[in-house]
């Protein structure tokens, strides 16, 4: 039988609208898995209804958290913040790692599972880090630079350790760890690329876009299946 995956979304505020990159169900499909959009909703009981039928849940790419969710004041550098994705995501992330649900955190995505499990961010990598590495590029699915992954995490089981090409849209990262998770990966220039949870069943967060490049680029897809099988069983 399939695995239903989870997926969380976008807010648009001005439309009042939730919605969803094609490639997130393009790519859960594809894997072999059955793709179901999580409405928003920050009350625990809606939130473990929507757990308790899936197998998997991808928190997907998407704008900036408010920083008082990692107790710091927006330095004007955290923008197109969505109180109603920050509310929900809070909520959903926390019962979903209480439920040890396979979770893939994806760019934003990974943000949030470090910040509502504990953990803080740098609001801009060029002020804060420099522009050694450019993370953030204009065509995210073309723009590639380099990580380092460690030897023992999801990610190096996925698709080995060592230097790999990743694609690259973002200007925040991790900076202090949530308390439970490891770096998988970092950049060039010391930037935190993926995490995970040892204590979980399948908690890995990812900085970069596997989902739009998949189908040319096989690590992007090593990972995506991975995760789709960890689900399955």
């Amino acid at each position: 039988m399939k695995p239903v995956i989870g997926i969380f979304p976008s807010y648009d505020n001005e439309r009042n609208q939730n919605f969803i990159d094609s490639v997130y169900v393009d790519e859960i499909v594809d894997s072999g898995g059955i793709p179901f959009i999580i409405p928003l909703s920050s009350d625990p009981k809606c939130n473990l209804e929507f757990l308790s039928n899936l197998n998997g849940l991808i928190l997907s790419g998407g704008v900036d958290i408010d920083p008082k969710y990692y107790g710091e004041s927006n330095t004007g550098k955290s923008v197109n913040i969505s109180f109603e994705m920050d509310e929900a995501e809070a909520v959903l992330v926390r019962l979903a790692m209480e439920a040890d649900i396979p979770i893939l955190g994806i760019c934003r995505g990974m943000q949030a599972l470090n910040v509502f499990s504990g953990g803080s961010l740098i609001q801009d990598i060029p002020s804060e880090c420099g522009f050694s590495v450019i993370h953030r590029l204009e065509k995210p699915d073309v723009a590639f630079h380099d990580i380092t992954i460690e030897k023992e995490s999801p990610l190096s089981d996925a698709i080995g350790f060592g230097k790999h090409h990743i694609n690259s849209y973002h200007h925040q990262a991790v900076k202090a760890l949530a308390p439970g998770f490891s770096v998988a990966a970092v950049a060039e220039d010391g930037v935190i690329e993926s995490i995970y949870c040892k204590n979980k069943k399948f908690v890995l967060g990812v900085q970069w876009h596997p989902e739009r490049d998949y189908h040319t680029v096989p690590d992007s897809k090593k990972i995506l299946d991975k995760f789709i099988k960890i689900c399955s069983e």
